[in-house]
């Protein structure tokens, strides 16, 4: 598992820390703890990255991000359960 810190992170990516540590306490992010340091893991930079877009560009706040990521999940699920059933259709065909 790499990870990222989150100073190191908020530097690259010039935004404040208190924008993870929301992102953390909405759940919307996963922080490890790494020889006492908050770490992002890096397969979730891209996710951080969409909603970084969301939230600066759209300014949606904290709770709409909550509710776009909880969408997001939901699209993506069914998404997967379409492709599984037409696979499933397929083969019977």
């Amino acid at each position: 598992m790499k990870t990222i810190s989150t100073h190191e992170f908020c530097t690259r990516y010039n935004v404040p820390q208190s924008f993870i540590n929301s992102l953390f306490s909405f759940d919307l992010i996963e922080l490890v703890e790494v020889e006492s340091d908050k770490h992002i893991q890096l397969n979730d930079i891209n996710r951080i990255e969409k909603l970084m877009r969301i939230h600066f560009e759209l300014e949606v706040n904290f709770e709409g991000l909550d509710v776009i990521n909880n969408l997001t999940n939901q699209i993506n699920a069914l998404q997967n359960e379409v492709i599984d059933l037409r696979n499933r259709l397929a083969f019977y065909e």
